[in-house]
């Protein structure tokens, strides 16, 4: 709780600091809206698997002051992205975590594993830990205490724009932090509520230290939660200078403290420092490297003995907690050296990453393509990675081909296998899968498509422990079906009404982690009024996703059962007055057989809300 103080009480010192600072260089406040999409534009969240996301406003050339250069982001034409959300996107929702942020996004089809309560993380489609990576700007932030990586852990403050790319055998989450392009400094505070006393405050700060940009963000959620209280603080600052050669440097700093009743206490720092060229015609160039080190402070046994369903769930998540192997702290350093071309025509991406630690592999370098062929885009990546005693590879291809009558097709193909981040036993992921489908747009706003195709699941690692490796459950493959329709319906207030709808069905077999059917539907409002002062989002989600079959470590070793049907509704209200946003957010879970459950048998609350402010400020 000192160093939250702290953080705060730095962050006030640096924006009274910057008013002398920047006084001769001050502007009007940036009012610049957002370019906003077609009235008879699909909303992003109800398009295709190729949706590409609103781009913000650019400020005007007069105001433009050197700042530390972009690096694309691996080949990413459609239909490589699966997700995308700008600095606006970001500011019309009121998540609390990434985990609020990806699990109702249509396309990604995560399950739930673990709330705020505790450790958070996401299975996608029968897949294990592996099948999600993220980085910041090129540098990975793994989970080096095993299992997948902790959703919790990941802020939201210092971003600016954030997307989900398909890679081999799942996705690859990759965050951009703020890089202000005005002369004026820019801060942004961010306050909510609600119900079991959640608290959320929020504090970004950028401006220009020793006249380069420079960055401060603090993140503070805490809850009393379901489970218990919990938790998290999140300290940031960047620190980037113009060097000889066209070279940029940059220092960044993250630290993230965790408070549970219920789960282990953990500590995180990464130290990461960038060098960066970006040379004509489009092409960069960097190195990053960094060392990420975890402090893990486990429960008391007498707590784990008294806390219902903890002891056996705190070593099903962690494992090593109740092994001789135990690591209370652990650390890792990486160094990527990465190159990139963007293009029209062509864009391609290289990475080639080193580690040194006991739960990282040693080497994993990739690459991914992406072509522009007259009508057809072709996109392919893929990924090795040397985990010392066996080594892992594979790839994924992606094409998208538009015809004529607004009809377009869509072919992916994904092969391989992937190691698992864990310390004792390593473990190797076997995964593939294609699918064919296409979608036709009727008077250009309008949009039908479906694809189908088989996929190959193996016994899901879902968190790294061995007990979700279950001999009864082989593997094989499997159908999956996939329809959906968005488009829009009317116009209200000289606002636009969009919904939309999806439906997924699989194939039986004992799988885990693998729900037999899917549907949902959604609809999204959104007005501009008063000369763009005024801006209103309305958001709405809501299906049922059907039984699936689930490692239970409560009934035995290899325990497993199939959950009953699972209801889910999330809505969020935006308005945005000038730079003043209010949100509100509603959720509700409904497990058909009685009280709702994740898939680790962790109760859900059956029903949250949260609503809070967001105010920009330049100068």
């Amino acid at each position: 709780m000192q160093s939250f103080r702290r953080a705060l009480v730095l962050l006030v010192l640096l924006s009274a600091a910057s008013r002398y600072g920047d006084a001769l260089l001050a502007q009007e406040p940036d009012t610049l809206p957002a370019a906003e999409r077609a009235p008879d534009q699909v909303p992003d969240s109800l398009q295709a698997p190729d949706s590409l996301a609103l781009q913000d406003s650019v400020a005007p050339a007069d105001t433009i002051v050197p700042r530390f250069p972009w690096f694309p982001d691996p080949a990413t034409r459609r239909p490589g992205i699966a997700a995308d959300w700008k600095m606006r996107d970001l500011l019309s929702t009121g998540a609390l975590s990434f985990a609020d942020l990806i699990e109702f996004t249509p396309l990604l089809d995560p399950v739930r594993a673990g709330f705020f309560d505790g450790p958070q993380m996401s299975v996608f489609a029968g897949s294990g830990p592996g099948s999600f990576r993220y980085d910041i700007d090129g540098y990975e932030i793994a989970p080096l205490l095993g299992g997948g990586v902790d959703l919790h852990l990941i802020p939201l403050v210092e971003l600016q724009e954030a997307r989900m790319v398909r890679m081999p055998g799942g996705y690859h989450a990759i965050g951009h932090a703020y890089r202000r392009d005005r002369r004026e400094p820019y801060s942004r505070v961010e306050a909510g509520t609600g119900d079991r006393n959640t608290a959320l405050l929020r504090g970004f700060f950028s401006s220009r230290l020793f006249g380069a940009p420079f960055g401060f963000g603090v993140d503070r959620v805490s809850t009393n939660g379901v489970v218990g209280p919990a938790d998290r603080t999140f300290v940031w600052f960047d620190f980037a200078v113009p060097l000889p050669m066209g070279i940029w440097g940059e220092v960044e700093y993250r630290g993230t403290r965790v408070g549970r009743d219920a789960f282990d206490n953990i500590s995180r720092t990464d130290w990461i420092l960038r060098l960066r060229r970006a040379f004509s015609k489009g092409w960069y160039a960097d190195v990053v490297a960094g060392q990420g080190k975890v402090e893990r402070e486990p429960l008391e046994p007498e707590t784990l003995r008294t806390a219902s369903g903890i002891l056996w769930l705190s070593g099903y998540l962690f494992p090593m907690v109740q092994e001789t192997q135990v690591l209370p702290t652990t650390d890792a350093r990486q160094v990527a050296v990465r190159a990139a071309r963007n293009g029209d025509l062509w864009s391609a991406y290289v990475a080639l990453r080193a580690w040194n630690g006991e739960t990282v592999p040693r080497f994993t370098p990739e690459a991914s393509l992406e072509l522009a062929l007259g009508p057809a885009s072709i996109f392919a990546t893929g990924q090795y990675a040397d985990w010392g005693d066996f080594q892992v590879a594979g790839g994924y291809a992606s094409l998208n081909l538009d015809l004529p009558l607004n009809t377009r097709v869509l072919a992916e193909i994904e092969e391989g296998d992937r190691g698992i981040y864990a310390e004792v036993p390593r473990k190797r992921y076997e995964y593939g899968r294609w699918t064919v489908g296409g979608e036709i747009a009727f008077f250009g706003k309008y949009r039908l498509g479906g694809r189908a195709g088989k996929w190959r699941v193996e016994p899901s690692l879902a968190l790294g422990p061995p007990v979700d490796s279950l001999a009864l459950v082989p593997g094989g493959r499997v159908g999956v079906v996939e329809g959906w329709a968005a488009g829009p319906i009317g116009r209200i207030f000289t606002g636009t009404l969009e919904v939309g709808g999806r439906y997924r069905q699989r194939e039986d077999g004992f799988f885990l982690y693998w729900p037999k059917w899917e549907w949902r539907a959604e609809g999204e409002y959104r007005l501009l009024a008063l000369a763009d002062q005024l801006q209103v989002w309305l958001k709405a989600i809501g299906g049922v996703r059907g039984p699936m079959f689930v490692s239970d470590p409560s009934l035995g070793p290899g325990g497993a059962r199939t959950t009953d049907n699972f209801n889910f509704f999330r809505g969020e209200a935006v308005i945005r007055i000038m730079d003043l946003y209010i949100y509100y957010n509603y959720e509700y879970f409904e497990s058909v057989g009685g009280e709702p459950r994740d898939l680790l048998l962790v109760p859900l609350p059956k029903n949250r809300y949260h609503f809070g402010v967001k105010w920009e400020f330049w100068n």
